[in-house]
């Protein structure tokens, strides 16, 4: 009798096609695992490239003031009006109505021209100064395009730009318009203790100023022109609580255009304003003050800020910085060694 001849008959048991489940969890694993060493990387080269653009802006804008040093033979001015006043009255012109900032002045210097054209026949105009004694009919109540976004003003780290409108929503007359996340350096005290001393301060430009390239005695490449701050969202109709002054360009009677170097950057110190809130944790504030006004640098890069300097160059400023070396980089003409900034 023959052996029988199986060539070709199914074998009784064959592996199935595909991956196990435990090859799968397997290989899921090790995508997690890639995946969790990768994502810190890309998050790093982003806000590395997120960070460059700031200093290019700041460049710009530290250009942009040495443009209108030499041209205007100043830096532009802080405020054009004192800190927190609707005064003084002056051949009937209400100059505590005259609200703009800095911000107005250096935007021909950043190719806004433009921009600048219709909000300067604006603030030149007269339409604004004889409103109420509330100041109801102050100069940025009715600027054209204050809602217009200055990319050359904004941060791309900052995930609340752009801030385009206050609480009050985009058509209101109060709605203070565009913010941005650089203000120029008032000086190393707090600007503002006082409606008359915030026009006496130490830094390159604060409320009536006309500081000069001379007047910069510290030296330009010691003394701060500008740094970065982060911006407050204001969820519209918020009411009081949610107002955050700082970032605030065509309104700066209550100083959210103006930086301080009291403290250094970064630091756990809350601000002190009129209006702001405490939304976000790393930039804390303490609003309802009428004096001793402050707001410092703060930024979303890790460890320090972007500072420009009065001669144009851009330094990133660690946050551990000796608090007096940074406070005489916010003063023009103390006579400080400060030994440098990096």
């Amino acid at each position: 009798m023959g052996r029988p001849n199986y060539a070709g008959a199914a074998p009784l048991f064959r592996r199935a096609n595909g991956f196990t489940l435990v090859e799968l969890l397997v290989v899921i694993a090790i995508i997690g695992l890639l995946i969790a060493l990768l994502l810190p990387a890309i998050q790093a080269a982003r806000e590395t490239a997120r960070r460059s653009s700031c200093t290019n802006n700041l460049k710009q804008l530290g250009l942009a003031l040495q443009n209108h040093a030499n041209l205007r033979k100043t830096f532009p001015m802080g405020a054009q009006t004192q800190l927190d006043t609707i005064l003084p009255v002056v051949n009937g012109v209400t100059y505590g109505r005259r609200r703009w900032s800095w911000s107005v002045y250096v935007l021909p210097f950043l190719e806004q021209q433009p921009l600048y054209d219709v909000q300067w026949r604006h603030y030149q105009s007269s339409t604004w100064q004889d409103g109420g004694s509330d100041g109801s009919s102050a100069s940025y109540t009715d600027v054209p395009q204050k809602g217009t976004v200055v990319n050359g003003f904004m941060c791309p780290s900052d995930p609340n730009n752009p801030k385009l409108f206050s609480q009050d929503g985009p058509s209101s007359p109060n709605n203070q318009g565009f913010h941005g996340n650089y203000l120029l350096n008032a000086g190393s005290q707090a600007f503002g203790t006082t409606s008359a001393n915030s026009s006496q301060l130490n830094g390159i430009s604060f409320p009536l100023s006309a500081v000069t390239l001379k007047d910069v005695t510290d030296g330009l490449s010691k003394t701060l022109a500008g740094s970065e701050i982060m911006l407050i969202p204001e969820p519209v109709g918020g009411g009081l609580p949610v107002i955050d002054t700082r970032g605030r360009y065509h309104n700066n009677t209550h100083g959210g255009s103006s930086l301080s170097t009291l403290y250094p950057p970064n630091t756990t110190v809350s601000d002190q304003l009129p209006y702001c809130s405490n939304l976000i944790t790393r930039a804390p504030c303490n609003g309802g003050s009428g004096a001793n006004h402050v707001i410092s640098a703060r930024s979303y890069h890790p460890g320090g800020v972007n500072a420009a300097m009065a001669d144009g160059a851009v330094r990133f400023v660690r946050s551990e910085i000796n608090t007096l070396v940074w406070q005489a980089t916010g003063s023009r003409n103390g006579g400080e060694a400060n030994g440098g900034n990096d």
